[in-house]
């Protein structure tokens, strides 16, 4: 803990600007169990927000500086939030310090006696998740702030503990995580993605390496040793940290029975069958989820038998292959996948989970950048798909990018990939949600599989046409 760092703790009057985003929810909601006025506003009404109302915090839609308190000890925003947003430069008038989402993070942090960053392209979230249930049910008192909603949380995305232990995910996008001095990392995979920042693969790693490189003399990386780009910045660390690995060449690994609805975990400890684990999350990507967050609760002091019993009563997270309910007689799935890798694992874990099924993908691109980069990759990530539907592309609010391509072009790169494969199936393009919803009646039948995947608001087109969907 740093001492000397002024403390969050006493903040009493707090405005939120993008209060509705996953981070700053969670800070939001922490700082109103600690006891300090919360405000804030969003550009558009969500769930999140009403669950924040109901939980005390005020807010409103729209930038509406006149609505901002005078005595405000501080505003948060989140990174979609610009300068000239009509409430950041009301709070320059007003003398009060602004400070984005990640810094605060940082600074948050160093309020804890131990900092666990979990950071990565793919699998932040559910690793975050399982660590923190993990070191609840070890009745650890953690802090963990993760960039999902965890089902075992009251708050979802936020576990208001002690000062001991901060277990944070830790977002790659524009190098934030080095806004964290933590103790312990834990590194879940490293690939190409943010195009909008990072220039290429090496670009990701060595932003990696960097951040790794902070960890004090006596830190923990956990990390991945099956993956590539992972196993590259270990082999060039001057001064290495002490490394546990997990995976096939490390500490911690697991050979994998698949059944319905289930995956069975021999796992082994150097090569040593150590106990078996029932995982009720689809793919070979939480396998590995679980075995990481399982290392890193063991570098935390967390017994075995007790990180065997948070892993088997986890229940898993929003938009991770979460279910939704039925449309048209077709189970529906919403999961957040909006990199190709991720779209792959979970097209390869869906036919493991739910085995005999078709399956129809409706999949959202997310940002224009991301579609321009990872183009070939995406028009190949999709071929395990019996059926897929593209609405177009989501742009995020507050990012500026080139928009010369739309969900339209992806489609007929697919189709064209798929004459080359001699692949025999229904690729379609969606204007918007309602010729969306259109698709979908004329396509979905009884016993399929529907996965409604994508970061943008496909979700909360889904969770509408599940709602209307019902008797």
């Amino acid at each position: 803990m740093n001492t000397l760092a002024p403390t969050t703790q006493s903040l009493k009057n707090v405005h939120c600007i993008g209060l509705g985003g996953i981070g700053v929810s969670a800070v939001a909601t922490l700082l109103k169990v600690r006891g300090a006025y919360v405000t804030g506003s969003d550009a558009v009404e969500t769930e999140t927000l009403k669950e924040l109302k109901s939980r005390g915090i005020k807010y409103w839609i729209g930038s509406r500086p006149e609505k901002m308190g005078r005595h405000l000890d501080l505003v948060i925003y989140s990174s979609a939030i610009p300068e000239d947003d009509e409430e950041r430069v009301r709070a320059r008038h007003l003398g009060v310090r602004e400070v984005m989402y990640n810094a605060f993070l940082g600074e948050l942090a160093r309020e804890f006696d131990k900092v666990v960053a979990v950071t990565g392209t793919h699998g932040k979230s559910t690793t975050t998740a399982m660590l923190g249930h993990m070191l609840v049910e070890a009745n650890a008192n953690p802090t963990v702030i993760v960039g999902s909603k965890v089902a075992t949380f009251k708050a979802g995305n936020v576990h208001v503990g002690g000062t001991e232990v901060f277990v944070a995910e830790a977002c790659e996008h524009q190098a934030h995580m080095l806004e964290l001095d933590p103790d312990v990392i834990v590194l879940t995979n490293i690939e190409f993605d943010h195009p909008d920042y990072y220039r290429d693969v090496d670009h990701v790693r060595e932003t990696m390496k960097a951040f790794v490189e902070k960890l004090p003399k006596d830190g923990v990386l956990v990390w991945n040793t099956n993956d590539e780009q992972s196993r590259r910045l270990v082999e060039t660390l001057e001064h290495p940290p002490t490394l546990v690995g997990v995976g096939d060449d490390g500490m911690l690994s697991a050979n994998v029975e698949h059944e319905p609805g289930l995956q069975k975990l021999h796992v082994q400890y150097q090569g040593t069958h150590i106990g078996d684990v029932a995982l009720r999350l689809p793919g070979e990507h939480n396998v590995m989820n679980a075995l990481i967050a399982s290392a890193a609760a063991s570098v935390l002091h967390v017994k075995g038998e007790v990180i065997k019993a948070a892993l088997e009563s986890f229940m898993g997270l929003w938009r991770r292959f979460e279910k939704l309910g039925t449309f048209q007689g077709a189970d529906v799935y919403s999961d957040y996948a909006h990199h190709p890798t991720a779209l792959v694992r979970l097209l390869e874990g869906t036919r493991t989970f739910v085995p005999n099924r078709r399956v129809v993908l409706c999949f959202q691109p997310h940002q224009h950048a991301r579609t321009v980069g990872l183009f070939d990759e995406f028009v190949t990530s999709m071929d395990e798909a019996d059926v897929v539907i593209l609405p177009e592309i989501y742009g995020v609010i507050g990012r500026t990018e080139a928009q010369a391509i739309s969900s339209r072009d992806v489609v007929v790169r697919i189709e064209e990939h798929d004459v080359a494969r001699h692949a025999n199936r229904s690729v379609l393009f969606a204007k918007d949600f309602t010729e969306t919803e259109r698709l979908l009646k004329e396509t979905v039948r009884e016993g399929d599989v529907l996965l409604m995947v994508g970061a943008g608001d496909i979700d909360a087109f889904a969770r509408e046409l599940v709602r209307a969907a019902r008797p």
